[in-house]
């Protein structure tokens, strides 16, 4: 589980809803002056994550001139979302990605994905080059999201979740997936966001993580800049699978040091750089057609 380190929210971060065609979506956001406006960034969390985990790097991004936004997914936390597997597929999660950023307006907008958010950000850029007229993103970040599933370690722990969400109350499992240290207030918030989350939603991604495609050589052909991003120390990928990740996409590679497996949390201001300096170096200045 990602861990918060408080559930107070950044003075310059709100808590939104965007309104799209496939239903409403939970948000936080943070916007820059409107005269230093260079883009937007669409953010998408991972499994037992939210929002939340962006919250301490929204007002660096848009300090840096971005508007910020950051979503609790379909079944994820304070979004809603059906209890049918069909809700969940990899078509379906990357359908709503695509309608997200089709809310942003006509600004580039840059897409980040981290862990198991950055599995369904390749999913909607897959589907987006395979549909879509012109590329909606500008660019894509993968932060923290490996090409392939992750250490054995973690898909153990899938697995445990999956087999547990079978047979057991959500409420029963809490003991075993809560933060081992959280201050009082961050994890209630947690706690909150476990028992809000779609059971459905966890068993589905958990399951895509276990067995995901590789689609990297496909991801590389669809000629979006890519950057892999990535705090350290980090037990879900290596960072020998995270370099050979970048070299078959051509992409750029930074590391967070301390960053962990959640540098928007553990070191949001250097996260923020990275990203604005790959932003104004290599994202295109807006969608191409292709």
């Amino acid at each position: 589980m990602s861990q918060l380190l408080t559930a107070t929210l950044p003075d310059a971060v709100d808590r939104t809803s965007l309104q799209t065609g496939r239903g409403p979506f939970a948000c936080l956001e943070a916007h820059p002056p409107h005269d230093e406006r260079k883009g937007a960034v669409l953010l998408l969390p991972g499994l037992t994550g939210s929002k939340e985990d962006f919250a301490p790097l929204l007002p660096p991004l848009a300090a840096a001139g971005y508007r910020a936004v950051a979503v609790d997914g379909r079944g994820q936390y304070e979004t809603d979302g059906p209890s049918s597997p069909a809700a969940y597929t990899p078509a379906e999660l990357a359908a709503d990605v695509i309608a997200l950023t089709a809310t942003l307006g006509d600004e580039p907008v840059h897409l980040v994905g981290h862990s198991f958010g950055g599995f369904v950000a390749r999913e909607a850029v897959l589907r987006a080059a395979a549909s879509e007229p012109a590329m909606p993103w500008a660019s894509l970040t993968l932060l923290n999201s490996g090409p392939s599933a992750p250490s054995t370690g973690q898909r153990r722990r899938a697995q445990l979740l999956i087999d547990a969400l079978a047979s057991l109350p959500k409420d029963d499992i809490w003991s075993y997936v809560r933060p081992a240290q959280a201050c009082r207030d961050a994890e209630a918030l947690m706690r909150e966001r476990w028992a809000r989350t779609t059971a459905q939603s966890l068993v589905s991604a958990a399951r895509w993580l276990l067995d995901p495609p590789s689609g990297i050589s496909d991801l590389a052909a669809c000629g979006i800049p890519v950057l892999v991003l990535a705090g350290e120390p980090d037990d879900s990928w290596s960072a020998s699978e995270l370099d050979a990740m970048a070299v078959q996409l051509k992409a750029e590679r930074l590391t967070i040091p301390s960053g962990g497996h959640s540098p928007g949390i553990h070191a949001p201001r250097a996260t923020a750089e990275a990203l604005a300096e790959f932003w104004a170096g290599r994202g295109r200045s807006r969608p191409q057609t292709r």
